[in-house]
């Protein structure tokens, strides 16, 4: 089969090649038809080589698909089911972390795509535990974009609780940052504020404005922290969801967050270390969550949402392309020409 290989450390290093088809070598496995796959911000940091992975192994881990054989001790799933996966590989179930409850980040997990063989290819191997249904109201291209909801979920929701009726500001116009407006929208909140640059990420300002966004402030023309202060009457918003990784701005939404607020940071820099007001953020008593990776709940409540038409996520689709345009797919996106792309094996 061709796959989307990422074949040594280094920056680039990554080629369409002919790989063997995988097969399953667990009793717990399944084997699953690649249907469609997404590509993710994260893809972009490992071809620059500034994200942790493990080569050579096959890119991707937002993918959708169909069980095309199951493993001697796999009960709950058979040929023909269709589903969605975590990618948890290698947690090692044993360790505080995972015993309590948090295998997503647990030290010794190799995710899909990362770690071990992903699914920018026509087949996948992985365990079963990490299977989810995927109802049939939902197509394969919105199905491969559950991992990154999840993400979301697990951040927003789960650890940072963002609360119908708050205010809040989402820091970064890309996948994540828009997904997470449709989830700030769906849960709720009174005002969604999106502070992104008109002139790299024009389209995805757009789409913000389509996802229903109260207000969008283009960094490229004024600066955002006086106009939040003012929009919020002095007092900052709530909850500010940082999905930029820029740290060029991160060490502003401190000013943007009202005194005993919330920052839920889920961007990623690629490497770049950065300096925050720290005696700020102490002296305002605020909340900083880390976020990463999601949960299994995460994962069942993007489904329903999804399934139910409260998040329409099919508009962020902006690209379907075939697993031979994987380059181009690159192109389009480090130029901030489109939002999320599928491929079709």
């Amino acid at each position: 089969m061709k796959a989307v290989v990422k074949y040594g450390k280094g920056k680039g290093m990554v080629e369409l090649r002919e790989v063997p088809d995988p097969k399953i070598t667990k009793d717990d496995e399944v084997l699953i038809e690649v249907k469609a796959v997404s590509f993710c911000g994260s893809d972009l940091h490992i071809y620059h080589d500034a994200h942790p992975y493990w080569p050579p192994m096959i890119l991707g881990h937002e993918f959708s698909g169909v069980i095309v054989e199951v493993g001697k001790s796999v009960k709950d799933w058979k040929v023909g089911d269709r589903v969605v996966s975590e990618t948890r590989i290698g947690s090692c179930g044993v360790c505080y972390v995972c015993q309590s409850g948090f295998p997503q980040v647990c030290e010794q997990k190799r995710p899909y795509g990362i770690g071990v063989n992903g699914a920018y290819a026509k087949y996948v191997v992985g365990p079963a535990r990490l299977l989810h249904s995927l109802p049939e109201n939902v197509t394969y291209e919105v199905g491969a974009i559950v991992e990154p909801t999840a993400i979301c979920i697990t951040s927003i929701l789960e650890r940072s609780n963002l609360q119908a009726g708050e205010t809040t500001l989402i820091v970064g116009p890309g996948p994540i940052g828009l997904i997470s407006l449709a989830i700030a929208k769906v849960s709720g909140a009174s005002l969604i504020i999106l502070v992104g640059r008109g002139k790299k990420g024009g389209l995805r300002l757009q789409k913000a404005q389509e996802l229903g966004a109260d207000l969008i402030i283009d960094t490229d023309q004024e600066d955002p922290v006086p106009k939040i202060l003012h929009v919020t009457k002095g007092l900052g918003v709530d909850c500010l969801i940082e999905t930029s990784g820029n740290p060029e701005v991160i060490p502003k939404v401190f000013e943007m967050v009202r005194r005993l607020g919330r920052i839920c940071a889920i961007g990623i820099t690629g490497g770049q270390d950065i300096s925050i007001p720290y005696d700020r953020g102490i002296f305002k008593g605020l909340r900083l969550d880390f976020c990463f990776s999601s949960s299994w709940t995460a994962w069942e409540k993007a489904i329903t949402l999804i399934s139910k038409g409260l998040l329409t996520l099919e508009k962020l689709i902006t690209h379907r392309l075939p697993l031979e345009a994987w380059d181009e797919a690159f192109r389009l996106l480090e130029n901030r020409q489109a939002i999320k792309i599928v491929l079709i094996p």
